[in-house]
């Protein structure tokens, strides 16, 4: 699983996090959150989601690997402790 290539073909609206992809065999995989990992599903479990809950398809061309669907579209975490420099540099 985490050696294939992934493309995005469902976003679920009311949680933009929860993703749903599709492999280069035709597997289908469920990301329910940012930084989760992929859950394989069966075609018809995907089509399910895909009518119960409101996901909108989405059309990407990207193939994408294991680690890269694992972050897509997340919010970067920066640690706290992180110090902001002012735009001037001083």
């Amino acid at each position: 699983m985490r050696g294939g290539k992934y493309r995005l073909i469902g976003r679920r609206a009311d949680r933009p996090q929860s993703l749903l992809f599709r492999d280069e065999q035709g597997r289908h995989f469920l990301r329910s959150t940012c930084g989760a990992r992929l859950v394989r599903l069966t075609a018809r479990d995907a089509q399910r989601i895909l009518r119960q809950y409101p996901y909108t398809s989405v059309l990407d061309a990207a193939w994408r690997d294991y680690q890269e669907a694992l972050g897509y579209e997340c919010p970067i975490q920066l640690p706290d402790e992180l110090e902001i420099l002012p735009a001037d540099g001083n």
